[in-house]
C-alpha cells in the first residue's frame, strides 16, 4: 500500500458542527479509510492554512482520489491537497533508478543570445 499525507481545510458547516457538539472524528474516518481498503494512522487537528492533516495508507491513486471525493461532496471539507509519500525504501529505489538514467535524459540546449 502506499502513503499519504493530507492536508484540507474544513467547511463552514463542519467546524461549527463540532463547536457545538465535539465529537472524535477518529472513529468515522478510520471506518472510511477502512471502507476504500486503507489505513488511518495519524488524524491531527491544526491551525494556519489548513484545519486537519491526515497520514495514511491507500491502496493506490484511485483510492486517494475517491478519498478526497468522498470528503468534499459531504461537505466535510472544502479543499484538500494530497501528497503522495515514500518510504525510505522506496526513495532509495528512486534514487538508484535515476543513478542508473543520469545520462539518457538529454535537456534542451540553452543557445547563445547573439548581440545584433
Amino acid at each position: 500500500m502506499a502513503f499519504y499525507l493530507a492536508r484540507a481545510k474544513v467547511s463552514q458547516e463542519f467546524m461549527e458542527a463540532l463547536v457545538q457538539r465535539p465529537e472524535d472524528r477518529l472513529v468515522s474516518t478510520t471506518k472510511l479509510m477502512q471502507g476504500i481498503g486503507g489505513r488511518l494512522h495519524y488524524y491531527f487537528f491544526c491551525f494556519g492554512e489548513y484545519d486537519i492533516v491526515l497520514i495514511y495508507e491507500l491502496p493506490d491513486n484511485q483510492s486517494a482520489a475517491s478519498l478526497s471525493m468522498v470528503m468534499t461532496s459531504a461537505g466535510t471539507v472544502t479543499e484538500v491537497e494530497t501528497t503522495p509519500l515514500l518510504t525510505m525504501e522506496e526513495a532509495i529505489g528512486a534514487m538508484q533508478t535515476a543513478g542508473e538514467a543520469v545520462g539518457i535524459y538529454q535537456p534542451p540546449s540553452r543557445a547563445e543570445k547573439s548581440g545584433a
